[in-house]
């Protein structure tokens, strides 16, 4: 038995005894006496079950969002690395619980915040890492554009239009699969920056646009300004695997010299 629960039990039996004293020693009537006993049992009743409770609840339910959190791929290894992200990631994931969110949907939201650290990552990791991980990047773009073009846009482009909650979208097998290719880019990025051979991405840049040109033609213009509003979303998405298809067919250290040079020149 509980603190609480023995003191709150001895004083409902003490408020008990003094209603029966007051019956016999006053003018108090018994139905009289009831409504005096029953009336702080209903109040208390009314506090745990409106307040107390569901506040207990929400505290377990962040409690444990937070531990399933630290335990993921990727996001385990981020707490060590950066504590200061993994600080922000917990008290937002904290915010929205306590907002009203589910759990899941609450650490799905958590994406946009990883955005600055995957591409700083992307700079920073070996050849392999940084094709795993795009690779996956891909598969996730070509689900979501099977579902609906329009949540495949969002995907790139969440500046544009927001982003999408993988979590809640993506079968949970995928979600394990980018979380495990994140981990695998954490611990495979040490700093400084992979050098860059600014030349070599020029030239694999030009040739894969001019393999695309033969399928797109003029259309391929629009990679460049996402934020149009005449601008074919559906078209883009397809557009953009293409391109990082394209891009990851190059062997291992040439794809990754371009996706970093890409990275690079986007932050420009």
């Amino acid at each position: 038995m509980s603190a609480l629960l023995f003191i709150t039990l001895a004083a409902f039996g003490l408020l008990a005894l003094i209603v029966i004293v007051l019956i016999k020693t006053t003018r108090l009537r018994l139905w009289q006496g009831l409504i005096i006993f029953l009336l702080p049992l209903i109040l208390a009743n009314l506090l745990w079950f409106s307040w107390v409770a569901p506040h207990q609840l929400q505290a377990t339910q962040r409690e444990q969002a937070v531990n399933q959190l630290a335990q993921m791929p990727g996001y385990r290894v981020l707490q060590n690395q950066e504590p200061a992200l993994w600080l922000l990631l917990t008290q937002d994931l904290t915010r929205r619980i306590r907002a009203g969110e589910p759990a899941e949907q609450a650490a799905g939201e958590l994406r946009g915040t990883m955005i600055e650290v995957i591409n700083q990552r992307l700079m920073r990791g070996t050849d392999a890492a940084v094709v795993n991980y795009i690779g996956v990047s891909v598969e996730e773009m070509q689900a979501l554009n099977r579902l609906d073009p329009g949540l495949c846009f969002r995907y790139l482009y969440p500046q544009v239009s927001g982003g999408v909650n993988l979590l809640t979208t993506l079968p949970s097998s995928l979600n394990r699969k980018e979380m495990e290719a994140m981990e695998q880019l954490l611990l495979n990025s040490p700093p400084p920056d992979q050098p860059l051979d600014k030349a070599l991405a020029q030239d694999d840049l030009q040739q894969i646009v001019a393999q695309l040109y033969q399928r797109w033609g003029d259309k391929l213009q629009q990679l460049n300004l996402p934020a149009d509003t005449a601008v074919d979303r559906s078209s883009l998405c397809a557009m953009s695997i293409d391109l990082y298809s394209a891009i990851l067919a190059l062997p291992d250290k040439r794809a990754a010299n371009l996706l970093r040079r890409m990275i690079a020149f986007s932050g420009q």
